[in-house]
């Protein structure tokens, strides 16, 4: 019995076998299937020379077989791959993808569809993988995703990048939008969900909402990615309940608070990421401490504060980023237990001190950028043994002693080498020339040097480099760069080169070279034959000796900067043609002679034109002034001559405006007022003849800069309200104004008045950004008198504040009204005709560093105010008819007699004249002249009358003798005179030079 039902088993068994190896092992795609699939193939718009795997569907093949596509044993499509296919086109809500009822994965990810999400997804029931990411869907996501409740990963985020054209930032455009529904109503039937994605899309809400939101419907998230979605904060307690989440990237929101310290209670976090939040406070150092952590971003947070704490061994950490916060405070040694760290950048921190040896220990690091920061110290050697370095980035430190040599550098893995701008000093090791991989050299603006041999001085051989920048490295000779084929960026500036321009410069980088800055050395000429490659985009020659012909700049130039040089011939006719993508063009400070061609106006880009400070003559070309890219235009000192013709036009991009010292005549177009960004205005020292320009009250932040010429009439502009506000410089001087001061004009002043300011503004100079380059900028000047000095002002600091109306016709009181501009730095309103006291209200002007009121009619005593002004450096109130004590203290005791001379009422040590009861004489009757002192004076001249006439009794008898008579009447003159002159002092009536030259004879 037992052995028929072995046999029985064994029967079974061997015809079971035979069955399955019967069955086909491939799995056989459904006929709908594929009819669905052919017919998906059909509506969709793709490039057949990218979508090779689109191209293969057809029905000789098994639809199962298919590049992309995956099917379940029974023969229906549950995964399909169509990423990075360039499709651009034909989902709707009629397409047969919507019938693959079977589908569970589905990725459309990096596409161009150019739609909006089909509803019709609702018909994929059994999705648990959707990718639509970067594939340019837009508008309002459909409700209908959410009914896809079997979701465990979504992917709509899009890629957003910021667009600048022209230096004009484009707000970014988010293409998805979730509003309608919103994030809570999306999210709330998808509890299956692990991941989410949505990274670009427009999610406006509140912490507390978005927070509640994930918190509630998704328990099992792991991956929280959010970035760039318009959301809000600060970050809400109730998101701490996702304990399972190892990804949490919520960059470039406005979050706007504090980093909870709950963050270092997920035990499974990876990845956090909160770039560009606009976080305050301190970060919690307990974060850093996560042993999963891998990647902490905490970048572009100015306002986030911290340090790096003590790191346990074996930490996870694989990229570090804290660039562009407020970090401080020194490296820890314990930096060197981060054996997995691959990436650190602590650029634009407040870090310093030494960086420890430890950090040679990270075995794995590719990447360090510790830039503008205050570390001290050597560059310790062990962090060029680090053998996995590719990046080094050390710049703008105080690093000092020698570059350390580099051991093993022809296997070193270092790419790119940035040192530049610290204390480094010595030679440049010559191990650094074996670093065969590197690609980027910067060590410009230390005090290192390169070793030199042989009478060309010629260099060690550098590697194949496509940047190289030696700037300040005292060279005195071009390095050996002949046989550099791939150098693109070339910076050679600020060493002492001298000689010519060697003509095989021009041919480094075999076409590639972009880039090319030799200013700021004592080149003399360029070697000829030379041509210029059209590949330059930047070419910087300023500030060095070169002479002859100015040379034509290349082809596709942007940045062109030919000035303080001696180029002493006319601007060539054609060289509009080499300047059409041009930005900044200077020739500025050689002696090029001629007119301006006009067809420097043919140039499509320019921003920046500065001839000043050459020979032109001629005419300004009615062009320039019609030019609607210009930004800053300077023709100042030349001989240019003739009226300013033209009309500003109405989108008048204007910034600055500088006509200077040349021969201009007529007026000035009151279509300037067209120019409303007008930062710096100055005609100063032409033939202008002109009223005061009111029309321009209403430019922003500007400069003006009038003086030295034939303006008149009043500076009081008719119906001034509030005219004017952001007024900084104001020099009217050396013209024919005339009129009284008026009070309220001074009020409107708001730029003045502000006293407040942070000590990052004082960094800040008036300048204009060279377009597309953002460490080019073109610095405005400005000639001003300053402490009685004409001088020119070459970085002019954007809180900067002076006005100058010296030498004019004005009259009247000082107003009280300018001691509230609390943020005036100079005042000088000197040769003119003002009367009355000086205001104590001057007193407020505590940022006052200069003050010149001389050569006016002002009366009564020196404010004791003035004296509380400690930064008051020059002081000038000579030549008035000011009176009583110098005002003692502070700075007052620096200044000495010229400061005061010229009033004879007043007294002190600074005029070496006693203040003494005897020799306080009031030059003057006013309020505050003591009433005692008149009736003495009445006394004496009582007195002497008295004895004149009891004189004449006494020598009556003689009256008509001749000789006698004569001397009675000298006698007479003599005292009447006197008493005249004793009497004149009080008076405030001027009196002839003559009349006072008799009462000093007296």
């Amino acid at each position: 019995m037992r052995i028929s039902v072995f046999i029985t088993i064994f029967i079974l068994t061997i015809l079971t076998i035979c069955c399955v190896s019967i069955v086909p092992t491939d799995v056989q795609c459904l006929e709908d299937q594929r009819s669905l699939l052919l017919q998906l193939k059909n509506t969709l718009k793709f490039n057949s020379s990218f979508s090779t795997k689109l191209v293969q569907w057809n029905h000789s093949k098994d639809c199962c077989l298919w590049e992309g596509i995956t099917c379940s044993k029974a023969g229906h499509v549950i995964g399909l791959d169509l990423n990075s296919k360039s499709i651009t086109g034909g989902i709707d809500n009629s397409s047969g993808l919507f019938s693959l009822r079977f589908l569970q994965s589905l990725n459309f990810a990096n596409n161009n569809f150019n739609t909006q999400i089909p509803s019709a997804f609702i018909n994929l029931t059994s999705l648990t993988y959707l990718n639509l990411s970067n594939s340019n869907f837009s508008g309002q996501i459909p409700i209908e995703l959410s009914q896809l409740t079997r979701l465990v990963t979504l992917d709509l985020s899009s890629q957003l990048e910021r667009v600048v054209i022209l230096d004009f930032y484009f707000p970014v455009i988010h293409l998805l939008k979730l509003k309608n529904p919103n994030l809570n109503m999306f999210v709330q039937n998808l509890t299956q969900l692990t991941q989410l994605y949505l990274n670009g899309v427009d999610i406006p809400t509140p912490g507390y909402d978005w927070c509640r939101a994930v918190s509630s419907s998704l328990p099992n998230l792991r991956t929280l990615s959010l970035s760039n979605c318009n959301l809000s904060g600060p970050i809400h307690p109730s998101l701490a309940k996702l304990q399972f989440l190892s990804v949490i990237r919520l960059d470039e929101n406005d979050i706007t608070g504090p980093v909870p310290e709950f963050i270092a209670n997920f035990k499974n976090l990876i990845t956090f990421n909160l770039s560009s939040c606009n976080l305050v406070g301190v970060f919690p150092q307990k974060i850093f401490q996560v042993q999963t952590l891998k990647n902490l971003d905490l970048s572009n947070n100015v306002l986030l504060h911290g340090s790096l704490p003590d790191f346990p061994e074996d930490g996870s950490l694989q990229s570090l980023v804290v660039r562009i916060t407020n970090f401080s405070g020194a490296l820890p040694h314990s930096i060197g237990n981060l054996g997995m760290l691959s990436k650190m950048d602590l650029a634009f921190c407040n870090f310093s001190g030494p960086i420890p040896n430890s950090i040679g220990k990270l075995t794995q690091l590719a990447y360090l950028d510790f830039s503008f920061n205050m570390f001290t110290g050597p560059i310790p050697s062990s962090l060029f043994a680090v053998p996995s370095l590719q990046v080094l980035i050390l710049s703008n430190n105080h690093f000092d002693g020698p570059l350390p040599e580099i051991s093993d550098a022809s296997s070193s893995l270092l790419f790119t080498l940035v040192l530049s701008r610290n204390r480094l000093e010595g030679t440049i090791p010559l191990s650094l020339f074996d670093l065969k991989r590197l690609d980027t050299l910067s060590l410009s603006y230390n005090n290192l040097s390169i070793e030199t041999s042989g009478h060309n001085s010629s260099l060690p051989t550098f590697p194949q480099l496509t940047t190289l920048n030696l700037a300040s490295c005292m060279l005195r000779n071009f390095p050996n760069l002949k046989n550099q084929s791939k150098l693109v960026n070339l910076d050679l500036s600020d060493n002492h080169i001298g000689g010519e321009i060697p003509n095989w410069i021009w041919n480094v980088g075999n076409g590639s070279l972009n880039y090319l800055n030799l200013s700021c050395n004592l080149l003399e000429n360029l070697q000829e034959p030379y041509a210029i490659p059209h590949s330059l985009s930047t070419l910087d020659l300023h500030s060095n000796h070169l002479q002859g012909e100015l040379p034509i700049p290349p082809l596709m130039a942007i940045y062109v900067d030919y000035s303080s040089n001696f180029f002493s011939s006319s601007i060539p006719v054609g060289i509009a043609y080499s300047l059409f993508f041009t930005f900044l063009f200077s020739i500025a400070n050689n002696n090029l002679t001629g007119t301006i061609p006009i067809s420097i106006c043919n140039t499509g880009f320019l921003e920046v034109l500065d001839m000043s400070n050459n020979s032109l003559s001629g005419s300004i070309p009615l062009c320039l002034i019609k030019c609607k890219t210009l930004k800053v235009l300077n023709l100042g000192k030349n001989q240019l001559s003739g009226n300013i013709f033209g009309i500003f036009q109405e989108n008048c991009g204007l910034q600055t405006l500088d006509l200077h010292e040349n021969l201009l005549e007529g007026k000035v177009p009151e279509s300037l007022a067209n120019c409303t960004a007008l930062k710096v205005l100055n005609l100063g020292t032409n033939r202008i003849n002109d009223t005061f320009p009111c029309f321009l009250s209403n430019s922003s932040e500007l400069h003006v800069v009038l003086r030295s010429n034939m303006f008149h009439g009043g500076i009081h502009c008719p119906g001034e309200s509030q005219s004017w506000p952001n007024l900084q410089i104001i020099d009217i001087a050396s013209n024919y104004f005339t009129g009284h001061l008026v009070t309220k004009q001074f009020l409107n002043w708001k730029a003045m008045m502000d006293a407040t300011s942070d000590l990052k503004t004082k960094t800040n100079h008036l300048r204009f950004r060279v377009l597309p380059f953002d460490s080019l900028y073109y610095r405005d000047t400005v000639t001003v008198t300053i402490k009685g000095q004409q001088m020119e002002l070459v970085k002019i600091l954007t809180i900067f504040t002076t006005i100058d109306f010296s030498n004019n016709y004005f009259e009247g009181d000082v107003p009280e009204t300018i001691g509230e501009l609390k943020s005036l730095y100079f005042l000088n309103l000197s040769h003119n005709s003002l009367t009355g006291s000086i205001p104590p209200l001057f007193g407020n002007l505590k940022k006052l560093e200069s003050l010149d009121l001389s050569v006016n009619k002002l009366i009564g005593k020196i404010p004791p105010e003035l004296a509380s002004i400690t930064f008051l450096s020059f002081l000038n109130l000579s030549h008035n008819k000011l009176s009583g004590k110098i005002p003692s203290g502070n700075q007052f005791e620096t200044f000495g007699e010229t400061s005061f001379e010229g009033n004879e009422g007043l007294c002190g040590r600074q005029l070496n004249k006693s203040c003494s009861a005897a020799e306080i004489v009031p030059t003057f009757k006013d309020k505050h002249s003591h009433p005692k002192d008149g009736k003495k004076w009445e006394f004496l001249s009582a007195a002497a009358v008295g004895y004149v006439v009891g004189l004449a009794f006494v020598i009556g008898p003689l009256f008509f003798c001749e000789r006698w008579s004569k001397w009675y009447w000298k006698l007479v003159d003599h005292v009447a005179l006197w008493i005249v002159c004793q009497n004149g002092q009080r008076s405030r009536n001027r009196k002839t030079k003559g009349s006072y030259e008799e009462c000093s004879a007296v």
